[in-house]
C-alpha cells in the first residue's frame, strides 16, 4: 500500500490511530520549506501569487488569497466526487457548523435541527448552544440498540418544523457507515419540507469513495486532520451548486469587495467563499493535501478494499480474544474504525502504548483502532497477539497510565 510514503514510528511500533491524527506524508517537509521560502522572498505579494507547489504542472496563477478555492477545486472536489466550484478549505469543522447555523435561509421555513445523540460535539454541542440565540430547537434522536443510528426515528423526526438535518456519514463512536440509499432518503424527506441536509464526512471522505451528488445533500463538510493526513487547520466544505446561503458569521475575506472597505458588508457572489472568516491561516494549507494526493493517486476504491480487509481481520482476532464488537460486522456498514468493548479500556490502551501498539480509549470502556494504508495484516496479528495476552493475564489492570501534558490517547 502506501507505507513507504509516510513517516512511520520506529519498529516494532504499530500505529492504529488514523482516526485521531494521520501520519505525516514524506512530502510535507519540502512543502513547509516552500512556505518559508514564499514568505521570505515574496512577503505581502505572496497573497497575490506564489509558485504552484501543489500542482507544479498547472500554469494557472495561485496566491494565498485564492488558495482555499484552488485546493477545493483540485483536491477536495475529487475526494468528494463534487463538481468544480463547489468546495473550499476551512480552518476546522467547528467554524463551518457555526457559519451554517448562522445562515437565515435554512430557518425561513422551520426552526428544528435534527441530529442524532452520537454526533461529534462540533455539531451536537453547537446546535444546542445556538438555542436561545435565535429561533433554533435541537431535535436530538437517540440511538437504536447497539449504539447505531435509529434510521426510522431519524426519518420520523423530519417534519414541517425541520430547518436542517445533520448526520455523520461515519459515526465516530461506532464506526457505522450510512449508505447512500439512506442518505438520499433523508435528503428527499428534508427537501420535501424545504429543509436542508448536511453531512459530516470527517471519518468517511479519504477512507472510501464519496459522491456528494449521489447523496443529494446540500452541504458536506469534514477535515483532513485524521485519515486524510493533512494535520490541523485543514477542514473543507462542499455547498451544492445553486444553493444560496449567507452566513452571518462571515468575515471580511467573504466580502464581495474586501478592499473597498465599505461601511456595509456585501456577500461574495461565490457562495462557498461566504464561509471564510478573517485572514486565512496559510501555513497549514501548504501541508493540507499531501495525504489526499497519495490517497487519490492510489484510488479510493483501493483504500477502501485495504481498510476493510484489515478491519475484518481485526474483528476476527478481537472476537477470538473475547472482546465485544461495538462496530458493525457487515463490511458495507463499516467505516475504517473498529470499536471494541473492554474492561478498563483506558488502562489497556496505556499498557499497549508502552508496548508500542498505539490505539485509543473512550469512557474507560471502549478501545478504538483503525488499521489504515500504512498498516499490514501482519501488524494486525502482532497487535492482537499482545492484546490477547493482556486480556488473558489481566496484567494491564496493574498498569498506571503515565502523567502527560495532554489528555489525547
Amino acid at each position: 500500500m502506501l507505507r513507504d510514503h509516510f513517516f512511520l514510528p520506529d519498529d516494532p511500533a504499530i500505529e492504529f490511530r488514523a482516526f485521531t491524527h494521520g501520519l505525516m506524508p514524506k512530502t510535507v517537509p519540502a512543502m513547509m520549506e516552500g512556505f518559508v521560502e514564499d514568505w521570505k522572498t515574496r512577503g505581502v505579494d505572496a497573497w497575490n501569487e506564489v509558485p504552484n507547489r501543489w500542482q507544479p504542472g498547472d500554469e494557472r496563477a495561485v496566491g494565498w488569497w485564492t488558495l482555499p478555492e484552488y485546493l477545493g477545486d483540485q483536491f477536495i472536489a475529487p475526494l468528494l466526487g463534487a463538481p468544480a466550484g463547489s468546495c473550499i478549505m476551512q480552518p476546522h469543522v467547528h467554524w463551518t457548523v457555526q457559519c451554517l447555523l448562522s445562515c437565515p435561509e435554512p430557518f425561513a421555513h422551520g426552526h428544528e435541527v435534527v441530529v442524532t445523540e452520537k454526533e461529534f460535539p462540533s455539531v451536537l454541542h453547537s446546535v444546542q448552544q445556538w438555542q436561545g440565540l435565535k429561533d433554533i430547537e435541537a431535535r436530538i434522536v437517540p440511538p437504536a440498540s447497539g449504539g447505531f443510528v435509529d434510521r426510522e426515528a431519524v426519518l420520523n423526526a423530519i417534519g414541517p418544523d425541520t430547518a436542517l438535518v445533520i448526520l455523520s456519514h461515519v459515526g465516530f463512536t461506532s464506526g457505522e457507515k450510512l449508505d447512500h440509499d439512506f442518505l438520499r432518503t433523508v435528503a428527499e424527506r428534508a427537501h420535501a419540507h424545504d429543509a436542508l441536509f448536511a453531512i459530516d464526512g470527517y471519518h468517511a471522505a479519504s477512507t472510501m469513495p464519496v459522491n456528494v451528488t449521489e447523496t443529494n445533500c446540500d452541504v458536506y463538510f469534514g477535515g483532513l486532520l485524521k485519515e486524510a493526513c493533512g494535520s490541523s487547520g485543514n477542514a473543507y466544505l462542499y455547498v451544492r451548486p445553486g444553493l444560496t446561503l449567507t452566513p452571518r458569521l462571515a468575515g471580511w475575506f467573504a466580502d464581495a469587495d474586501p478592499f473597498g472597505f465599505n461601511v456595509a458588508p456585501e456577500p461574495h457572489p461565490d457562495v462557498r467563499r461566504r464561509f471564510l472568516g478573517g485572514t486565512t491561516a496559510v501555513a497549514s494549507l501548504y501541508h493540507a493535501v499531501e495525504g489526499v494526493r497519495l490517497l487519490l493517486d492510489l484510488g479510493l476504491d483501493e483504500v477502501r478494499t485495504h481498510s476493510l480487509a484489515l478491519t475484518e481481520r481485526a474483528i476476527e482476532r478481537a472476537e477470538a480474544a473475547g472482546l465485544t464488537l461495538r462496530s458493525p460486522h457487515e463490511a458495507d456498514r463499516r467505516g475504517a474504525m473498529v470499536i471494541l468493548k473492554a474492561e478498563r479500556a483506558d488502562l489497556l490502551c496505556a499498557w499497549l502504548k508502552d508496548r508500542h501498539v498505539y490505539t485509543d480509549s473512550r469512557q474507560q470502556r471502549y478501545l478504538r483502532l483503525a488499521p489504515f494504508v500504512w498498516n499490514s495484516k501482519d501488524e494486525v496479528d502482532r497487535a492482537f497477539d499482545i492484546i490477547a495476552e493482556a486480556l488473558k493475564s489481566r496484567v494491564y489492570f496493574q498498569h498506571e497510565a503515565p502523567v502527560e501534558a495532554g489528555p489525547v490517547t
